[in-house]
């Protein structure tokens, strides 16, 4: 365990008798993503700055495998500390997993802004998938509707292009350098209106070939 919430139930608080944390900030992270070879510039705990995204590395103070080990999840520094309880450390909050964005290099998407640009366009939908496309700053999406409605794909794409670009989405930046940016690179959004039951097809297959004892355990 790393952190817990404290009486208020608002953010969390990190235990300090646990783990030696270090905290990669996220532009490093970013760095690391695009170059394996890169070292990363990691900070401690008194280091941090209220608003900003880290991944956690922890280091076990009582032993065992966790040296230096990469969590995976990226967190939010909420604030400084907590005036209501008096807690004098930072507060976090858990934002997502680092593996959990598609970079454009101009645009970086998360599930949470491509979730949030495709509930904006009010298309009712049954689930999607999204993934980049290699050889272009093309962001697909599939997307199935839900039974007896019917969407324009264009249209679809259209709205979904608007959302990404607001800067309120995007890591960081200003909106309009962003939007420059991305009209200038040719980044855009394609959409695939997908067969109905697509979702639920891949789902019971997955499950006809999964172990029956991990069918069990799932249902238990």
């Amino acid at each position: 365990m790393i952190a817990t919430q404290a009486w208020d139930y608002n953010s969390m608080t990190f235990f300090p008798n646990l783990n030696f944390l270090e905290f990669i900030p996220e532009e490093e992270q970013l760095k690391m993503q695009m170059d394996r070879s890169y070292q990363p510039e990691t900070l401690l705990l008194n280091e941090v700055n209220a608003g900003e995204n880290y991944e956690i590395v922890i280091t076990n103070f009582h032993g065992g495998s966790l040296m230096r080990y990469r969590v995976g999840d990226l967190i939010r520094i909420t604030s400084l500390h907590n005036d209501e309880t008096g807690i004098k450390t930072p507060q976090m909050a858990f934002e997502r997993r680092v593996d959990d964005f598609i970079n454009f290099y101009v645009v970086a998407l998360t599930e949470k802004s491509i979730w949030q640009a495709i509930d904006s366009t009010g298309v009712a939908y049954a689930d999607w998938i999204a993934y980049k496309d290699p050889e272009n700053l093309v962001l697909n999406i599939g997307l199935e509707l839900k039974e007896g409605y019917q969407g324009d794909k264009e249209a679809i794409a259209t709205s979904i292009y608007k959302k990404l670009l607001n800067p309120d989405n995007n890591r960081k930046g200003d909106g309009d350098e962003e939007n420059d940016l991305t009209e200038m690179a040719d980044f855009s959004v394609k959409i695939d209106l997908l067969p109905k039951g697509t979702f639920a097809g891949y789902i019971a297959r997955r499950r006809q070939k999964a172990p029956i004892s991990h069918i069990l355990n799932r249902r238990t």
